[in-house]
C-alpha cells in the first residue's frame, strides 16, 4: 500500500502536476493516496484535470521511478520533506499554495526557526554587498537565520555575512538540488549546507530556467518573519519576492539607496508604497516589535575599536565632524566615491560610531 508520503511524490513525477494542481486535488479528494484510488469515472469527473494528467493518474504511480528518487536522495545524503510530514516548516505550510515537497542538505529543523529573508539584485554595488553583508552579520547576533537564493550580488552576500558570524543560514535553490547553479557558488553551497540547509521543490536533474525562479522566490518569503530588500531595480525578481511576503502577512524591509542608482529605484518604490525604511538592525527589530536593549547596544558600540576600523573606515572617521554632513561633502572630503562612502558609513552606524540624519547627512557619535 502507497504511503501518504510516497503518494505525495508520485503525484509530483506526474508531468504537468504543480503545487497549484497538487493542491486541487487533494482538496477534491481528501488525501494523495485516495487520488492515485481514483476510478476512470471519478477522474473524467474532475473537469479541471487535462486529458493527459487523467490518463497518467490511471496508469498509476511510477514505482521505478520512486525508487530512483530515493536512492539518488540517499547517495546525495539529502532528505526529503512533504507536506503529510510532521516536519513540514510550520510558517511555509500557512503559505497559499505551499510547496508539496522539499528536498533538501544540511539541517531540516533550521527551517522552524525565527528567519529573515534578505533578497536584492544579482547585479550589486559596493555598497550593497557591503549593506547585505553587514545585515546579516547584526541579524545573526540577535539569533535570526538568514534566508536567500544563493544568487550572485546580495544574495551571496547575505550567506556570507551569516556565516561569518558563525550562524546560520538557507539558501532557496530554483533548480536540482544536485545543479550546481550558480557554478561559482559551489564552495558556498557546501558551507551553508553545514551551517544551515540548502533547499529546494524542484527534482533532482532540474536546470535552471527562468520559469522556476518566482516559485522559488515565494518559498524564500514564506520561510521568512520578514523580506529585506537590500538593493532592486524596476521589475526585479526581489521586488517579487517582497509582494509575494506582502500576501502572505510578511513584514516588507527596504534599504534606501543613491537616487541616482538604477538598483536603488525598487527599494525606494516599496518605500514609497509602504515598505519599512530601513538603515540599522535596530530599525529591523523595532519593525518587528522585537525587544532589545537599545542602551546596551549603545554600551556594545562604545567597545568597538578604533584600531579594528579598516581604511577606509578610519577615513571616513577622520573626517566626520559633530555636526551633521552630507554624504558628498564627506565624499569630497575622503576623497573616495559616494557609493564607498555610503557602504563604509553603513558599516560605521552598525558598529555604533555614526549617526544618521534626514537628507543623506551624517555625524560623529559622542
Amino acid at each position: 500500500m502507497l504511503s501518504e508520503r510516497d503518494a505525495v511524490l508520485a503525484l509530483m513525477q506526474v508531468p504537468g502536476i504543480g503545487s497549484v494542481l497538487y493542491s486541487r486535488l487533494v482538496d477534491e479528494c481528501g488525501s494523495p493516496s485516495e487520488v492515485w484510488n481514483l476510478s476512470a469515472q471519478a477522474l473524467d469527473s474532475i473537469r479541471f484535470l487535462s486529458g493527459k494528467v487523467r490518463r497518467r493518474l490511471l496508469e498509476g504511480p511510477d514505482m521505478e521511478a520512486l525508487d530512483r528518487l530515493k536512492d539518488k536522495m540517499a547517495s546525495m545524503g539529502a532528505w526529503v520533506l512533504t507536506l503529510e510530514d510532521s516536519q513540514y516548516p510550520s510558517r511555509l505550510r500557512q503559505i497559499s499554495h505551499a510547496p508539496p515537497v522539499l528536498f533538501g542538505l544540511g539541517d531540516s529543523h533550521v527551517l522552524e526557526l525565527s528567519s529573515i529573508a534578505i533578497v536584492g539584485s544579482r547585479k550589486a554595488s559596493t555598497y550593497g554587498k557591503r549593506v547585505a553583508e553587514e545585515f546579516a552579520r547584526g541579524l545573526s547576533e540577535h539569533s535570526f537565520v538568514i534566508v536567500s537564493g544563493l544568487a550572485q550580488g546580495i544574495d551571496t552576500s547575505a550567506h556570507k555575512g551569516a556565516l561569518a558570524h558563525g550562524g546560520l543560514t538557507i539558501a532557496v535553490k530554483g533548480c536540482g538540488l544536485d545543479v550546481e547553479y550558480p557554478a561559482r557558488n559551489r564552495r558556498l553551497a557546501c558551507e551553508i549546507a553545514e551551517n544551515g540547509a540548502v533547499i529546494s521543490e524542484f527534482f533532482p536533474g532540474t536546470p535552471p530556467e527562468p520559469g522556476n525562479f518566482p516559485a522559488r522566490n515565494r518559498i524564500i518569503s514564506g520561510l521568512a518573519r520578514a523580506v529585506l530588500v537590500v538593493e532592486a531595480g524596476p521589475g526585479s525578481g526581489s521586488l517579487i519576492t517582497a509582494y509575494l511576503g506582502l500576501e502572505q502577512g510578511r513584514e516588507v524591509l527596504a534599504v534606501p539607496g543613491s537616487i541616482y542608482s538604477y538598483n536603488s529605484r525598487g527599494c525606494h518604490d516599496l518605500i514609497r508604497e509602504g515598505a519599512c525604511l530601513v538603515a540599522g538592525v535596530d530599525h529591523i527589530l523595532e519593525a518587528l516589535g522585537e525587544d532589545f536593549d537599545k542602551k546596551g547596544l549603545a554600551q556594545s558600540s562604545k567597545r568597538v575599536k578604533v584600531s579594528s576600523l579598516s581604511p577606509d573606515e578610519q577615513q571616513v572617521v577622520d573626517n566626520l565632524e559633530a555636526q551633521p554632513q552630507h554624504i558628498d561633502d564627506i565624499s569630497a572630503r575622503c576623497s573616495l566615491s559616494v557609493s564607498t562612502v555610503g557602504a563604509v558609513l553603513l558599516g560605521l552606524e552598525l558598529k555604533g560610531l555614526v549617526i544618521s540624519h534626514s537628507g543623506g547627512r551624517y555625524s560623529k557619535k559622542d
